[in-house]
């Protein structure tokens, strides 16, 4: 046997769906609760762009490739929609990722529950691990990241992902915390600020303000959106921010205008940057996150087995 036969096999994409256009979806329109929604929703329409995976999270866009990335977490898929309709495995066999997000260099991150890592890839092949621990303890279990404006890598670590074995590794903390973390230009992990299960992760945007989920499951904590300042050292004055009207606020996206998209059991609920509900946009089933792309005239919307896509005028 050479060498050469020795060699492992490159794994070799998988299409999931073949190109083509995204199915309907017979959902009733936005409901506008505040005037100033309805020019941004008027006409807003909810389409199917896929419906066979296992558990829909972390949708990021990724303008380099012009395709939305998702994760699959209990299929442990990594998934791709491109603009023609098609659908593609990024990274197979992965450890359980589940949020994702893009650098400034155009590679992408990933947050790993089975590895209790923060890793990187270029959407082929295996990611490659960058952060395992935080000030000497190792991590629990990643969940949703988000690139600052400086480059810094920030993201939430509870412990969903060692409690529940279709999501993760069982395993116990080591540091005793659930935290937001932040891995600076120096590449060191470091734990910012303690919440009861913190979750989703957005900036504003001036990066000035921090919005992040609390979402604990045995009453640790009250379930909300808090909002906290950063002034390019330390996290303060942290308050609540929103609460959404059924289910929990598990990811969210922040827009230009300073508005907040959050999931929730009705679908997406919207805040302006006061945290007044403005409107909601129902999906067929229990929305986890959702992300605009580059221009911001599409939020794709993760929930269940689908990936669905609201076109705004």
């Amino acid at each position: 046997m050479t060498d050469k036969t020795m060699q492992p096999a490159l794994l070799t994409p998988a299409r999931l769906r073949q190109p083509g256009p995204p199915a309907s979806t017979d959902m009733p329109p936005p409901r506008i609760h505040r005037d100033e929604a309805r020019a941004v929703l008027g006409g807003a329409s909810l389409v199917t762009l896929y419906d066979q995976a296992s558990w829909s999270e972390g949708p990021i866009w990724w303008p380099r490739e012009a395709t939305l990335v998702w994760s699959d977490i209990v299929g442990r898929r990594v998934l791709g929609w491109r603009e023609d309709g098609a659908v593609d495995v990024l990274l197979d066999a992965t450890p359980f990722t589940n949020g994702n997000a893009v650098l400034p260099d155009g590679t992408l991150v990933h947050c790993e529950h089975g590895r209790r890592a923060i890793s990187r890839s270029d959407g082929t092949g295996v990611a490659t691990v960058i952060a395992r621990h935080a000030e000497g303890k190792r991590l629990n279990a990643p969940n949703d990241l988000i690139v600052a404006g400086d480059g810094a890598i920030w993201f939430s670590d509870p412990t969903f992902g060692m409690e529940n074995p279709k999501q993760g590794v069982p395993g116990h903390s080591e540091s005793g915390r659930t935290a937001i973390c932040r891995i600076g230009i120096d590449g060191a992990a470091r734990r910012m600020v303690d919440m009861a299960q913190p979750n989703g992760l957005a900036f504003s945007p001036d990066g000035r303000i921090l919005y992040a989920s609390q979402t604990p499951e045995h009453g640790e904590g009250e379930v909300a959106i808090f909002a906290f300042d950063w002034d390019g050292e330390a996290l303060s004055n942290r308050r609540r921010f929103a609460t959404v009207a059924e289910g929990i606020p598990d990811g969210f996206t922040v827009d230009r205008r300073g508005w907040l998209w959050s999931s929730s059991s009705a679908g997406v609920e919207i805040f302006d940057d006061a945290g007044r509900h403005l409107a909601t946009v129902p999906t067929p089933g229990l929305c986890s996150n959702c992300t605009f792309d580059a221009d911001q005239r599409r939020l794709f919307v993760t929930g269940g087995s689908c990936l669905w896509m609201l076109s705004l005028p």
